[in-house]
């Protein structure tokens, strides 16, 4: 539920908007409640979408790892809606929950060591 922003249903939407509702529902099988808020401004979906496909799309990097790195900022922004999309989507690309735990154990250490690195001001040395 968004807080004070209308979520555009199907029926309320514009027939370019009812477009774009169904090239999100047949990419994700459902139109999240994200982009229904963007729709207020169909403009910044089109933006969002273009740049998902750009990013998310082929590159060097491969799906599953972007999927990955997806996951771990979500974590740490604390976005519930994120890290439910971004586990489903790795679950669906084959990944394990010991895969997932163990990047939870990556983002412990590496979060915890920043803390503490961060704690005592300690800064890069040369070696």
């Amino acid at each position: 539920m968004a807080i004070g922003v209308k979520l555009v249903s199907n029926e309320e939407a514009s027939p370019e908007v009812k477009q774009l509702f169904e090239q999100i529902e047949k990419q994700m099988g459902f139109i999240p409640p994200t982009m229904r808020a963007m729709t207020n401004k169909p403009e910044y979906l089109k933006l969002f979408l273009e740049k998902s496909r750009v990013v998310m799309g082929s590159g060097k990097i491969d799906g599953k790892t972007k999927l990955f790195v997806a996951l771990t900022v979500s974590i740490l922004n604390n976005c519930e809606m994120c890290i439910t999309t971004y586990t489903n989507k790795l679950k669906e690309a084959g990944v394990t929950d010991e895969e997932i735990v163990e990047l939870l154990s990556i983002i412990d250490l590496v979060g915890g060591l920043n803390h503490f690195n961060n704690g005592l001001m300690i800064k890069p040395s040369e070696k």
